[in-house]
């Protein structure tokens, strides 16, 4: 795994099993470059994001541990921030806050329904009109100044929920919202692992990427220690076939390429 990274996982602090240190443990024995915690913070209450009384407590334990193992590993803090229209100032306060590396946006919520993980409401819209309810947040997203990265970008399929027709135009106009607030796109290899058993994004929407010039990164969503780099190697090979040669990394803020070896 040497000259690769993994800035997309989730300590105990959120919805993890393992530990800050662990996570960090088993990065240098998989040879990564660099390591990215991204822990879930939502303003909404939600059991799988950290608690507010955690954030110091976060922010103390990953700068301890970049500190501890500088000389083995790159340490880098993130966090995965939910994305809720209306609710920006108190977003942009929150991240203002932290001393952050990269931040990654992720829509779950339509409204009040986390449709990430309640399946309740699904059925209730017609798929096609589902997906642009999800879309429009995706570009209200990248349209908000707040994000590095967008996160997982076609989670909305998560539990094998697709369009009835085609909507590629809907597609197009949100790569291209994407690519003119200059973000980031992961490929996040945990969506194979998900009922879609897919690659989020797809491997057409990484094509379509490429198109547009858009960078990305990849990342595991790992949720413990043995899925960190998960199909990782389904990930960059798919990447090398489109034409994609280079990683998106981040340090205080700061994006700059490395090239996949």
């Amino acid at each position: 795994m040497q000259g690769l990274i993994d800035y997309h996982m989730h300590s105990i602090l959120s919805d993890g099993k393992n530990t800050f240190e662990e996570m960090v443990v088993r990065g240098i024995e998989l040879g990564l470059d660099e390591i990215g915690f991204s822990d879930h913070v939502c303003l909404k209450p939600v059991s799988w994001a950290v608690s507010p009384i955690d954030i110091p407590v976060m922010t103390e334990q990953i700068l301890e541990l970049r500190d501890r193992y500088r000389d083995k590993i790159k340490v880098l803090y993130g966090i995965e921030m939910d994305y809720l229209p209306g609710r920006e100032d108190e977003i942009q306060d929150l991240i203002n806050s932290l001393p952050l590396d990269y931040v990654i946006g992720s829509v779950h919520f339509i409204g009040d329904w986390n449709f990430d993980t309640d399946q309740s409401l699904y059925g209730k819209w017609a798929n096609d009109e589902l997906y642009h309810m999800y879309y429009e947040l995706i570009q209200l997203a990248a349209n908000s100044g707040l994000f590095d990265t967008i996160g997982h970008l076609d989670i909305i399929k998560k539990f094998r929920i697709y369009p009835e027709s085609d909507l590629s135009e809907l597609l197009e106009e949100t790569l291209k919202i994407i690519k003119e607030n200059n973000l980031v796109v992961e490929l996040n290899t945990g969506g194979l692992d998900r009922p879609c058993a897919e690659l989020t994004p797809s491997p057409y929407i990484v094509k379509r990427c490429y198109h547009h010039h858009i960078p990305m990164t990849i990342s595991s969503d790992a949720h413990s220690t043995k899925q960190m780099t998960r199909h990782y190697e389904t990930g960059l090979t798919l990447m090398k076939k489109v034409g994609i040669e280079k990683l998106a990394t981040f340090e205080n803020r700061e994006r700059k390429m490395i090239r996949i070896l």
